[in-house]
């Protein structure tokens, strides 16, 4: 009916238009109203916007800084005529001691851009905050401001100094000019939790070398957590363009305050390393909070109470008779929680004021205070509500191990499932593809050391691995007594970056 149809009116107004084209041209296409013009004033609006983002890029370019990434080129370099002849014919080398390339002298290597990324200045004295992930490994750091000012500590070593960083949060603070600086412009923070999803969103930075570019997007979403970047997560989602480049860089809202810190994006794949409109900035009440504890003391001191948790599924809130909170797996000896009385069982319905629902936010209503803090903690325990004082200590690298999430995490990263065995650590099962599957590592083996040190249960393996001063682990295993090492690199290095 519907093809019928459609047809008799396609041939009705052939018909029109073959017995009357004037009248048709008259009618049907006159007749066609024009487009309305604009409501009353949307032009004064539209230019108060435009004024405004221009606005916001004005007052953030001297507050924005590209920083170079150094590293010296360590390979060893051979002379030309040490190849096989084959080699040399393939690759075009001419023969002869006269081509051959001179080995590196001693002391005279001079390190080489291989990286770029952003910051921003948060302390007129000089203060710059950016990702950890730019300035890992760097040899040397250069830092250029807008107004073409370059600081570079392959010249002078107080031209840039590492203040202190975070891998946990993946934020590090460099200072820049030797102690002469005090006057440098700077982004004030707006406050995160009160960023809107729709927001206006804008990303300062220098996406694929080409310095302080801007794009403007809106906040797609607030509070993102669980993406498995970094220990402590709290992210605003942004559709905002954030490429390789932009990390470290300010995101703005439109008053040109900083609610984020652009990290990491979501791309098309291997091929495509560019934006889809997916990414991530940590949010500005996170960032604050960090980069304050590194300006004045260099490190992040973060309080411990001493438990592993685990979200209440609706099986677990019937059984143990809960609508929310968090559940205590274990409070581990001697540790805050369990000296002040808080045992496995219980459920954490409050931190303070703050009522809790995820251990995420457990997580972050605890480092809402310091080490030393005397933390009020109200649990529902057998149906009864009871509030504990528990006294946070300072956490520290071999907590991560009694974390179950981060243990799971940091496992994951090898391409390992462990258990405690009778000799030694055994390894479950290895990950089809993972560094440890690379690392030929096999379901049966016995880890007997980590970075020479023994380790006996996968506490231990964990602490030693957090405690390890580089990317590439060591570790003696025995395959049927037969002993040997075997070095093997997590994904993303043993902090996860």
């Amino acid at each position: 009916m519907h093809h019928h149809s459609f047809r008799w009116r396609g041939l009705a107004c052939a018909a029109v238009l073959a017995a009357a084209p004037s009248a048709v041209h008259a009618g049907i296409f006159a007749a066609k109203a024009p487009a309305a013009p604009p409501p009353a004033g949307t032009d004064a609006v539209m230019a108060q916007v435009e004024e405004a983002f221009t606005r916001v890029a004005e007052n953030a370019f001297p507050a924005v800084v590209v920083i170079t990434n150094k590293r010296v080129d360590r390979r060893p370099v051979y002379p030309a005529n040490a190849l096989p002849p084959e080699f040399r014919y393939f690759f075009g080398i001419p023969e002869g001691p006269e081509e051959t390339s001179p080995a590196p002298q001693a002391g005279k290597a001079r390190p080489m851009p291989v990286g770029k990324g952003s910051g921003v200045v948060i302390r007129g004295e000089g203060y710059i905050l950016t990702n950890y992930h730019v300035i890992e490994d760097a040899d040397a750091l250069e830092v250029k401001l807008h107004d073409g000012r370059v600081f570079d500590n392959a010249r002078d070593k107080t031209e840039v100094v590492v203040v202190g960083l975070d891998r946990e949060t993946d934020l590090a603070v460099l200072k820049i000019g030797g102690g002469k600086l005090n006057d440098l412009p700077l982004l004030p923070f707006a406050d995160s939790g009160k960023v809107k999803v729709g927001q206006f969103a804008i990303a300062v930075g220098a996406p694929f070398n080409l310095d302080y570019s801007v794009s403007v997007g809106h906040v797609s979403q607030k509070g993102r957590y669980d993406v498995n970047i970094n220990t402590y997560e709290n992210y605003i989602q942004t559709d905002a363009s954030i490429n390789p480049g932009n990390s470290g860089g300010p995101l703005l809202n439109i008053r040109g305050e900083i609610i984020g810190i652009n990290e990491f994006i979501v791309t098309g794949g291997p091929q495509n390393r560019g934006n889809i409109g997916i990414g991530f900035a940590i949010a500005s009440n996170l960032v604050r909070q960090v980069a304050d504890n590194l300006v004045e003391k260099g490190v992040v001191a973060r309080p411990w109470l001493g438990i592993s948790m685990q979200a209440l599924s609706e099986e677990l809130k019937t059984q143990f008779k809960v609508r929310d909170g968090i559940l205590v797996n274990e409070a581990i000896k001697d540790d805050p929680a369990e000296k002040a009385g808080i045992r496995a069982g219980d459920v954490i319905i409050r931190v303070g004021a703050t009522p809790v629902y995820t251990p995420h936010d457990l997580q972050f209503a605890v480092l809402g205070y310091k080490p030393g803090d005397t933390i009020p903690v109200t649990v529902n325990r057998g149906g009864k509500t009871l509030e504990f004082k528990v006294v946070a200590r300072l956490r520290n690298n071999r907590d991560a191990a009694a974390n179950p999430a981060e243990a799971s995490e940091a496992l994951g990263r090898l391409g390992l499932n462990l258990e405690d065995g009778k000799d030694g650590i055994k390894v479950q099962s290895v990950i089809q593809g993972s560094p440890a599957a690379a690392a030929q590592l096999r379901k049966g083996d016995v880890i007997l050391e980590v970075n020479r040190q023994s380790v006996k249960t996968v506490p231990e393996f964990l602490a030693a691995m957090a405690a390890a001063d580089s990317d590439t682990l060591v570790l003696y295993i025995d395959r049927k007594g037969a002993k040997f090492f075997v070095p093997v690199t997590p994904a993303g290095g043993k902090d996860g970056k």
